[in-house]
């Protein structure tokens, strides 16, 4: 392996890492999904158990979502301030 692969593995790993981290900084719940808990949310006093007990799974399930849509947004910002003081390699 010579010095230009050695140098282009961490971009190809940064690369990657990137578009992974805006796929989850983006990602928004799927109509079907938001429309679920819409329904189950307006009805909550009304719910039977079951019903219920899916309501409380999609809101967890949002709030995770929404912690991981967050920390996404935090890391890429981070790695835009680090990249933005790296010096330029020719």
């Amino acid at each position: 392996m010579d010095a230009g692969e050695l140098v282009e593995l961490p971009r190809e790993a940064l690369r990657h890492s990137l578009k992974a981290l805006r796929r989850m900084a983006d990602y928004e719940l799927e109509p079907p999904i938001q429309r679920r808990m819409l329904d189950l949310g307006e009805r909550k006093e009304f719910l039977a158990d079951d019903e219920r007990a899916e309501l409380l799974s999609l809101l967890e399930f949002t709030e995770h979502r929404m912690i991981e849509r967050l920390e996404a947004r935090l890391a890429l910002w981070e790695l835009e301030q680090a990249v933005s003081v790296l010096p330029k390699v020719s």
